[in-house]
Order: structure tokens, then C-alpha cells, then sequence
């Protein structure tokens, strides 16, 4: 993929989707479908489905990445979070995600969330660890961006939720790395305190990149 390529997806041409994306999915079945111009993932009750597409091209660096998501009402406290992420494989491993969920009790109580709020876990997974906790409204659409810069050969990652800029890390992963885009729902044991009760759902309503030098 040519550095200055954009890329767009509205989730309302199957024949597009089938050839720009491609089945990830971790040990789970593949429960996805484009429903009503949007991507919808499923993950099943009481289950470890780790559910997910990616991008077929894997060279995107720096400029502006942009998801709008419905985000369902979680049950309280369920082991299930929406990815929206960033991630490299080949000789090392580099991530920037974001994951949002129902979340432990713990980590809503330290940001004070309420009934109808999801926790927004703002992370870059390696060089360096760290996550940053915030909120979304669930049952309700939102949009999340994020920015990678090129500073003196490494990636400056901003995060931005419903074009609120919430949080800025300089990271040590060179710029010339190159990821692809993942969209997922994931049945993940650091996402609440128990096992999901019923089936979960995520409604992708579209995803775009665009190289800010273009």
C-alpha cells in the first residue's frame, strides 16, 4: 500500500468488504455480516469468542484513522469490549487499540462512570505499555480517531472520542512500521469481572484513513 493511500469504508458493498477485509477471528467462530450498511460482529453467552476482521493490506503509518460505532448496552461488569485497533506482527509486536466495554467495577469506579456509560480504554500495548481510562455513552452511536504523527523517526499517537482529544503519548515504535486496521468483538477476561450472560453485539458504521500529507 502506497504511503499516501486513503482508505474508506462505509460497510454497504459486500463485494468491497470481501476484498479489502479478511477473517481474523481467535479459536471463535466467524459471526460477522454487513447488516443495514453497517458491520455487525456477534460474540455468543458464556464463551471466550474472540471475534474479528482486518484489513488485507497491512502498510498504514501516519495520518488520521476514523471509526463511528454503535455501542450497545453492556450487562454491568460482563467480560466483553468493541476493538477498534491498530496492530503489527511480523519480527516484533506493536499495538494502539481502542477497547470499549462494560469494563470491571474497579476501573469504572476510579472514573466515576454511570449506568449507561462503557469504558474507553485508550492503549498503546508495547513500547511503551499504557492505558488511560475514559467514557462513552452506550446504546448510542460515537466516534472515535486516532492520530499517528512522525516525531524525529517515532510514532505520536493521539487519541480523540467524539472529537474530544483525550490523550497524547509519545511511543518508541518507529514510524516506518506498518499496521493494519482491525474491527472486533472479544470475549475478554480483563474487560469485567464475569462471564457474558448472552449474546453480545457491534454495529461498525464506518471506518476511514486518510495520510494527513495528502
Amino acid at each position: 500500500m502506497k504511503e499516501r493511500d486513503s482508505f474508506k469504508e462505509n460497510f454497504d458493498d459486500l463485494e468491497k468488504f470481501q476484498k479489502d477485509w479478511e477473517n481474523n477471528s481467535w479459536k471463535s467462530p466467524a459471526s460477522y455480516s454487513l447488516e443495514n450498511k453497517h458491520l455487525k460482529i456477534t460474540t455468543r453467552a458464556n464463551t471466550t469468542d474472540r471475534v474479528k476482521v482486518r484489513t488485507q493490506k497491512k502498510g498504514f503509518t501516519t495520518g488520521t484513522y476514523k471509526w463511528r460505532i454503535f455501542v450497545p448496552k453492556f450487562t454491568l461488569y460482563e467480560k466483553v469490549s468493541i476493538g477498534a485497533f491498530l496492530y503489527h506482527n511480523e519480527k516484533k509486536e506493536y499495538e494502539f487499540d481502542f477497547e470499549i466495554g462494560s469494563g470491571n467495577k474497579d476501573d469504572r469506579k476510579k472514573i466515576n462512570l454511570k449506568d449507561d456509560e462503557a469504558i474507553v480504554y485508550c492503549v498503546s500495548q508495547f513500547s511503551p505499555s499504557n492505558s488511560s481510562h475514559f467514557s462513552v455513552k452506550m446504546n448510542a452511536y460515537a466516534d472515535f480517531e486516532m492520530e499517528l504523527m512522525d516525531v524525529d523517526g517515532f510514532y505520536l499517537v493521539k487519541w480523540t472520542i467524539n472529537n474530544s482529544l483525550v490523550k497524547t503519548l509519545q511511543t518508541k515504535v518507529k514510524s516506518s512500521i506498518g499496521f493494519r486496521v482491525h474491527n472486533s468483538l472479544e470475549n475478554l477476561h480483563f474487560m469485567g469481572d464475569v462471564a457474558t450472560t448472552k449474546e453480545n453485539y457491534v454495529l461498525f458504521d464506518s471506518f476511514s484513513y486518510k495520510n494527513d500529507a495528502e
